[in-house]
């Protein structure tokens, strides 16, 4: 039998990689980044709920995993000043 505490780390892997999943395709195939951070934060918060500190590390993963390390600059595409 798992601990609250166990349960509560498997539950926030999971959030990172739901977050993870939901990123990947929109960093692949060399998509612009048309939001900020946040702003795909808030997209994905329409769709799903998780914690920013799941979504933040989830960030890093599907950077690291599309090797899209351009997507660490800090403004999209449509969001330039």
């Amino acid at each position: 039998m798992k601990t609250n505490r166990a349960l509560e780390a498997a539950r926030a892997r999971e959030d990172r990689e739901k977050c993870r999943d939901w990123l990947i395709p929109h960093m692949s195939d060399g998509k612009p980044k048309l939001h900020t951070k946040d702003g795909y934060r808030d997209l994905a918060r329409q769709e799903f709920s998780f914690s920013s500190a799941a979504f933040n590390d989830a960030w890093i993963w599907a950077v690291e995993d599309t090797g899209r390390q351009d997507w660490y600059e800090s403004r999209g595409r449509n969001e330039e000043a």
